[in-house]
């Protein structure tokens, strides 16, 4: 699957697994996420501060998903033995195209450094062996690399046509100054409160239509976008360009984070038609 015309980020605190009590839940919850994410082709996943230890719940997140979208024969050389990833079986498999079965045949892999100097690279491809680079590259390092001819060469990430999986950022600043800095061309806030989807279809899809970058943002477990904005000084509605209601007829008392952000994908997907860069699917 090709990478998005509309690049799409999601928002969401810090404060998601504050519901969840054990360390296995919590990973299951992420896991979740990452999943979302990979399925709609997100192109970034941001973690805003909310709650007073933030910074802790912050980093297990971003590990979890950074562990998550890594792909598998690169994980044990990226990702130290460590507490916190006791129970990253729980996490499904992405297979998205940077994560490909064994040592498949294709166009681009992902790969880490493991030598460089003067002559070049050895990079872990997740192939029989590694392969040699001609171009030194740091040590330790995560490259994506293009296979031309019998040679493998580095390339941006972002120059890959494909999904490419999403990446993962902690952000110090509060919600308020995020959103005031308009981190995207439009800003989505998702909401109870809000105006049901179906009715936001229309600016929705002309946004996509023009390959506008797409923001969604989500609160948290205990508190919605208003209650915490409001904490923060600011109104919601002066900061975002819709706020809308993803399920308005609800069945449940409340929606859990990871679902909104399940459903908040897939009515976006369905309302922009899933665009992609090239126009094949």
């Amino acid at each position: 699957m090709e990478r998005r015309s509309s690049p799409i980020t999601v928002f969401f605190p810090s404060s998601i697994l504050s519901d969840v009590p054990s360390l296995s839940e919590k990973t299951f919850k992420v896991g979740q996420i990452a999943r979302a994410a990979s399925i709609f082709r997100v192109d970034k996943l941001v973690i805003y501060p909310d709650g007073t230890g933030w910074r802790r719940d912050a980093r297990l997140i971003h590990s979890l998903l950074s562990y998550a979208e890594t792909p598998q024969y690169l994980r044990k050389r990226i990702f130290p033995i460590s507490p916190q990833f006791r129970f990253a079986g729980l996490i499904p498999p992405l297979r998205t195209p940077h994560h490909p079965l064994g040592s498949s045949n294709v166009e681009y892999r992902e790969g880490l450094v493991l030598d460089s100097g003067a002559n070049g690279s050895m990079v872990d491809l997740g192939l029989k062996d590694p392969i040699r680079c001609r171009i030194p590259l740091p040590r330790n390092s995560r490259v994506t690399m293009r296979l031309e001819g019998s040679a493998w060469v580095p390339v941006p990430r972002e120059s890959v046509p494909l999904y490419w999986g999403y990446v993962v950022l902690v952000e110090e600043r509060s919600l308020r100054d995020i959103l005031a800095t308009r981190p995207s061309d439009l800003l989505i806030a998702t909401s109870r409160l809000g105006i049901p989807a179906w009715q936001m279809a229309g600016p929705i899809s002309r946004a996509i239509s023009r390959r506008s970058s797409v923001s969604l943002i989500f609160g948290s477990p205990k508190e919605g976008l208003h209650e915490i904005l409001r904490r923060e000084g600011r109104s919601l509605e002066e900061l975002v360009d819709m706020t809308i209601n993803v399920v308005p007829g609800q069945g449940t008392a409340t929606i859990r984070t990871e679902e909104a952000i399940m459903i908040s994908l897939a009515l976006l997907d369905f309302i922009g038609g899933s665009p992609v860069t090239s126009g094949k699917s």
